[in-house]
Parts: C-alpha cells; sequence; structure tokens
C-alpha cells in the first residue's frame, strides 16, 4: 500500500497505534498461553507497516497468518470507546498518529470479503460494529475471541 490520500488532506502513514479489545472469557494468566496468540497477532499487525514498506490506514485488511483460526486482521476505529478524542495522539502541534482498533478475522471471512469485491470492507466492517441509516451504532461485536 503507498502513501496515500485517505480524506481531508490526509495520507495514510506507518507511524500508527493499535489496541485490541479482549473478551472477558479470555483466560489471560501465566499458567494459560492460548492469549499469546492474540498478543502476537497485535504484534504482528503493530510491526507489519515498518516490516513491509506500507504506509496502513483504518479499514485496511492485513493478512497474518500464525497458523491458527485467524489469517488476518481488519484495522477500525475503535468504537467501542465512547468519545473519538483518544483515537488521535498529537507527536506535535500538526503532526498525529491514530489509534486503531485490530480485530482478528478468520479464513471464512476473509473469503467472504474477497467475494463480496468492492463492498466487502464494509460487510467486513459491519461483522464487528453495526450502524442505523444515521451510523449509530446499534450492535457491536467489538471483542477478540479465541
Amino acid at each position: 500500500m503507498p502513501r496515500r490520500d485517505i480524506g481531508c488532506g490526509r495520507l495514510s502513514n506507518r507511524r500508527n497505534e493499535y489496541m485490541m479489545f479482549i473478551s472477558p472469557n479470555v483466560d489471560i494468566n501465566e499458567s494459560s498461553t492460548e492469549w499469546l496468540k492474540l498478543n502476537a497477532m497485535l504484534w504482528h499487525t503493530a510491526a507489519y507497516a515498518y516490516r513491509e514498506e506500507k504506509n496502513i490506514t483504518v479499514s485496511d485488511t492485513l493478512e497474518i497468518n500464525l497458523l491458527n483460526k485467524y489469517c488476518g486482521v481488519v484495522l477500525l476505529l475503535p468504537e467501542l470507546l465512547n468519545s473519538s478524542s483518544s483515537i488521535k495522539c498529537y507527536t506535535s502541534k500538526n503532526k498525529f498518529v491514530s489509534i486503531f482498533q485490530i480485530m482478528p478475522v478468520t479464513n471464512e471471512m476473509m473469503k467472504e470479503k474477497l467475494r463480496r469485491g468492492q463492498e466487502g470492507i464494509y460487510w467486513l466492517m459491519e461483522q464487528f460494529y453495526t450502524h442505523d441509516d444515521e451510523y449509530k451504532i446499534i450492535s457491536t461485536n467489538a471483542l477478540a475471541n479465541l
């Protein structure tokens, strides 16, 4: 993905921050190692832009195969938060990094996204955040699970 215009005169970049909301039913402790798969996806996503020398932004889908049920991630705005003020972090007066939510994507979801073509990314994003006609959230499935 080359450096590209993402609207309002802004360009995609490699300097983003990432977060993942984990479902409460995922056991995260020293005796459990399953949650480390989600942690590995988060770290692979954070390193992706530099490793691949690509600029990424919200709604990008990245293929990250870690030999488990997920084959990649989609970058979302963290709509689970009550305020959008926390998704832009200023590094100087006019420069900022965006904070994106990482959602793991299964092989089936990736195939369906590709089958739908241009509309596939909207379909994929609606799997995690569903909106009404006024773009208000009506349901969420925004917690990563194993």
